[in-house]
């Protein structure tokens, strides 16, 4: 689906499902330009959504979760914010269990495609991830 209709409608779909699994609410706005990206950019933004929204099902204990893809200067941000209970980012990353592989695993893959990735969770605010992977800047790959 996300290579034939693109990511903007294999997010919706998969969004649909997840709320009808989990019950979790979910606020999704995209802005239409992140359909130039190249497939792997496409590919690594949905996977990311895919991972972190499998962490809030299983640990957040959530019950709304906002989906925002944005061009911000020469890259594009996918934000994903949840308002479940935090976490300590960096005892987690720092753990040497399997929980961190997820996290681990999310920012590998936007580091491959030249991005960078953050993590954010503070008591009473909930989780942010934010993932930003760079716009294609040649001439006939411009995102509008």
């Amino acid at each position: 689906m996300l290579d034939d209709l693109g990511i903007i409608p294999a997010l919706h779909s998969y969004l649909k499902e997840f709320k009808t699994q989990t019950g979790i609410q979910i606020q999704f706005t995209a802005f239409a330009g992140v359909e130039h990206l190249d497939g792997a950019k496409r590919t690594v933004l949905f996977r990311i959504a895919q991972a972190a929204l499998s962490n809030v099902a299983q640990h957040a204990q959530a019950t709304r979760v906002k989906l925002t893809i944005k061009k911000v200067s020469q890259a594009v941000c996918m934000e994903i914010n949840d308002d479940g209970r935090s976490f300590d980012v960096e005892r987690v990353l720092c753990a040497k269990t399997n929980k961190r592989l997820g996290l681990i695993g999310m920012r590998e893959r936007v580091e491959m495609v030249g991005g960078s990735f953050c993590i954010e969770s503070a008591p009473g605010k909930g989780t942010t991830i934010l993932a930003h992977v760079p716009l294609d800047i040649s001439p006939m790959n411009q995102v509008p």
